[in-house]
């Protein structure tokens, strides 16, 4: 398992697409933070006393709808090149190769989380400060505000990681994992209505930003709803990716 583990870490490091988007998670993040609402703010935002905050929710709910593709990609690239075998040839259980790309891909989901958590109120005070201006005093719960983020980052991760050991197909997988939230999720809205909070998108952003989407709902009740969809997914992939050709 720790041979396994490794290798998925070395294939997450050795591969651009990771450090591609990490890049352009980063200039987005500082973009809207940085340049929207430091150098581009009104004041009235300035003196919001849950701006920083807001900042970071809203960073790791845009954000880390782009980091999990490198989850993605790291599964996905696989089937794409036909590099899969090798893999699965490589340990005597097909789940062992699964588990490992489940931790590989938790500790990335959690530390860019964390990272983008910090990174984008750091650069709105930044901007702030070129401008010569001030924040006003500012309300940061960390423990709770960590938790949050740290969950829908993990939870978009899952997701992705869900969508491409079921589909096994890295085209499909991308296409599903964009149109579900952006599309199917609005569409189903138009006919759930109240129960919208039970979608999985809208869940998982319910979690950071339970009272931005009007759906009556709390971050408790939002994480319950994720965790459903993440355990039964992960289930099914685990089944599938056991009893099926994998190839």
């Amino acid at each position: 398992m720790t041979a396994a583990i490794r290798s998925e870490f070395r294939k997450l490091l050795t591969v651009r697409s990771t450090y591609f988007i990490i890049l352009i998670s980063l200039a987005i993040t500082a973009f809207f933070a940085g340049f929207i609402d430091g150098i581009k703010g009104d004041l009235k935002s300035l003196s919001d006393p849950h701006l920083l905050a807001s900042q970071s929710t809203n960073a790791v709910i845009f954000v880390g709808l782009i980091l999990a593709f490198v989850g993605l990609l790291l599964t996905g690239h696989e089937y794409r090149y036909n590099t899969i075998m090798y893999t699965l040839t490589s340990s005597n259980r097909r789940l062992k190769v699964l588990a490992a790309k489940f931790i590989v891909i938790t500790a990335f989901a959690l530390l860019m989380s964390l990272l983008i958590m910090f990174f984008s109120p750091l650069c709105t005070i930044v901007a702030v400060h070129l401008r010569g201006l001030h924040i006003g005093a500012q309300t940061f719960d960390y423990w709770p505000l960590i938790g949050k983020c740290l969950f829908v980052g993990w939870g978009y991760a899952m997701y992705a990681f869900i969508l491409i050991a079921v589909l096994r197909n890295q085209v499909g997988a991308i296409v599903s994992f964009l149109l579900i939230p952006l599309i199917g999720e609005n569409i189903l809205a138009l006919l759930l209505k109240n129960n919208v909070k039970y979608l999985p998108f809208n869940a998982l952003q319910s979690v950071a930003a339970p009272s931005s989407l009007g759906n009556h709902t709390t971050s408790g009740f939002a994480a319950k709803v994720v965790l459903v969809y993440v355990v039964l997914g992960l289930v099914v992939s685990a089944v599938l990716f056991s009893r099926r050709d994998a190839n």
